[in-house]
């Protein structure tokens, strides 16, 4: 494998224009932050130039700063700069800013609107070499760069640290996988998009002395964070620890050069998601190789985010006012949001944050394709970023239950079908004590998840009136 500061020198970094943006699309492990350190920071320095290397963690900052001191480059965090922008104070002139982690403006804007202001900063640069980095860079294509990113490389799927990859639905099926790991002795990282469903998780494993990190800025969670751990994590990049769990303010930038050998992903991740909490462990000098295991939606869920991002995107093509007849007049998309004016204070302006609206449609690229076949959607996606990976499909047996449930939502049932109901049910093993299966065990079982109800309302089916089963979603 070439890294990347073996295929550039300071002569490539000399000859890129002032005004246009530089897009490094490169795995983990290809020597993004290398080059930067080996030619850009020597560069700057025997030319006189000044750096500005933009980072979407405090984590990163804290670990770069440790590593790569020099006089001629800031460290600085995305939201640290958009203070600043928002407060309304004059930003110093940099000859080069590094964007690092650069999916950052697309993938955050979801829960932090002030992205906008760091990619505007940026974008209006005219003076500044704009310099990208990611190994994830399909979100930006939906960004509006005022120049064209020219790609210096492309990102080699190849290249990874994968040896297996397990997909299910059930979260007790991978709590009991990380179980069998754990006694082997194998150490074990869990993200999750919830910091809720992180936390509730690890408090199941207390036994092996797990640790919990969400988002500083996560209030909820503020005095459950292990502080001490993260510092490590930042200062040596290990936790000692047999197992952590963590939400997505750990999945991106930040190393873990230790011997992990599973990374568990849970919820609705996106491909992003993925790539990015696996590229969190390194190869290291040992060629470190992890086992993967991913959490895959059912299709109701995917169904669900699907249609809510097609009524926002709806907005762009039909406008304010049709949209609001259509969906409510006290509604707006979740990119929309309004300014007060400031001559009148009863008038507002429809603004659009455009990297929010960047943001559904690279979710809308991701989720749309999912809705009919999630399980294969994930096979799919998995196969495209590891190749030459073995997947395994880790199914319950009260998935076949689920999945008839959602593909017979709403449906009247005569009589052979509820038949074969009750032969799912059986194979389940969700039966009576005496081994039956009848409405009150099924009804039961649906108490229990709180999912769907049992109706038996009497139906005329060829004149005759019969007694069917009808499955309805709460």
């Amino acid at each position: 494998m070439n890294y990347l500061a073996e295929r550039f020198n300071q002569q490539d970094f000399l000859n890129m224009e002032p005004g246009y943006n530089y897009g490094f699309w490169s795995e983990p492990d290809s020597g993004k932050t290398t080059m930067i350190v080996k030619h850009l920071i020597p560069l700057a320095e025997r030319e006189n130039k000044s750096i500005l290397f933009l980072y979407p963690r405090a984590a990163i900052g804290e670990q770069l700063e440790y590593k790569f001191v020099s006089h001629v480059i800031d460290y600085r965090t995305y939201q640290s700069l958009e203070d600043d922008l928002n407060n309304g104070l004059i930003i110093n002139h940099y000859d080069y800013i590094v964007c690092d982690e650069a999916h950052y403006f697309v993938e955050d804007a979801d829960f932090n609107e002030n992205t906008e202001l760091s990619f505007e900063f940026i974008n209006n640069e005219r003076n500044s070499v704009k310099i990208l980095l990611t190994g994830t860079p399909e979100p930006l294509q939906y960004a509006e760069f005022k120049k064209p990113v020219i790609p210096m490389s492309s990102v080699n799927y190849s290249n990874h640290n994968v040896e297996v990859v397990f997909l299910t639905r059930s979260t007790k099926m991978i709590e009991n996988q990380i179980r069998k790991v754990l006694k082997d002795g194998q150490q074990t990282l869990v993200f999750s998009s919830s910091a809720t469903q992180a936390y509730e998780i690890s408090r199941n494993f207390l036994e092996h002395n797990p640790f919990f990190i969400s988002s500083k800025g996560n209030q909820s969670f503020k005095d459950k964070n292990d502080e001490d751990i993260r510092t490590k994590i930042i200062k040596e990049e290990k936790t000692e620890r047999p197992i952590g769990f963590m939400t997505a303010a750990m999945n991106t930038g930040i190393n873990f050069n230790e011997d992990v050998k599973n990374v568990v992903i849970l919820g609705s991740p996106s491909s992003v998601d993925i790539r990015q909490s696996v590229a969190r462990v390194r190869k290291g000098s040992s060629g470190r190789k992890v086992r993967l295991y991913v959490q895959v939606p059912y299709g109701q869920a995917i169904r669900t985010k699907v249609e809510s991002i097609k009524r926002d995107l709806e907005f762009i093509d039909i406008g304010i006012y049709e949209w609001q007849k259509q969906f409510g007049k006290r509604k707006v998309p979740s990119f929309v949001w309004h300014e007060t004016d400031k001559n009148n204070k009863d008038l507002a302006h429809i603004k659009i944050n455009k990297l929010k609206l960047a943001k559904l449609k690279s979710d809308m690229a991701d989720f749309s394709t999912m809705s009919c076949d999630t399980v294969g959607t994930y096979k799919r996606m998995v196969e495209k970023y590891y190749p030459s990976t073995a997947i395994h499909w880790m199914k319950s047996s009260s998935e076949n239950v689920e999945e008839f449930l959602e593909e017979n939502e709403g449906k009247f049932l005569v009589k052979i079908e509820q038949d074969a109901v009750k032969a799912i049910f059986k194979k389940s093993g969700i039966t009576s004590k005496s081994g039956t299966v009848g409405p009150n065990i099924i009804r039961d079982y649906l108490y229990q998840k709180n999912n769907y109800s049992l109706e038996l309302p009497l139906k005329s089916i060829n004149g005759k009136k019969q007694q069917v089963w009808q499955f309805n979603k709460i």
